[in-house]
């Protein structure tokens, strides 16, 4: 440990956890609303024809549903909660573990696990992402069957 007493694998660790936890936050919240925008607007576009609103009125409405799948589709914010979920439980699961050691029987085995899980939780959500992201530019790439 550094001679202020600070420790900076643990420092480091909970730094990472905070950022997969606001991160995990703000793509849930994001999900939830583009889901609801889509039901709404789906719901108002079908009210709004049973109704005989005005064609502008209609379409209006049908265009901001159109447009809340495209952003649904293009972000994917349920994708980007759940990977990040994923790493903020994995690393707060291991920042535990670590924390029960105590202090002065933290030796270079212990702090090389969190170091081990802190590296690969990295390493893993960012190949799961790119993983998804190429799975999406195969399924929609040059030479793709579309249904």
């Amino acid at each position: 440990m550094s001679p202020a007493g600070e420790d900076r694998l643990l420092t480091q660790a909970l730094a990472d956890s905070a950022w997969y936890a606001r991160t995990c936050v703000r793509a849930r919240r994001f999900h939830w609303a583009t889901e609801l925008g889509a039901l709404v607007t789906g719901a108002a576009t079908v009210v709004a024809a049973g109704i005989g609103a005005p064609a502008a009125v209609t379409a209006t409405v049908a265009g901001a549903t159109v447009f809340i799948g495209g952003f649904r589709q293009v972000f994917n914010y349920t994708e980007r909660y759940v990977l990040a979920a994923e790493a903020w439980t994995r690393l707060r699961l291991a920042i535990q573990r670590y924390q029960l050691v105590p202090e002065e029987n933290r030796d270079d085995e212990v702090r090389q696990r969190l170091l081990d899980e802190v590296e690969a939780t990295a390493r893993d959500e960012l190949q799961a992402w790119a993983a998804y992201r190429r799975g999406l530019g195969a399924a929609t790439g040059p030479g793709s069957r579309q249904a």
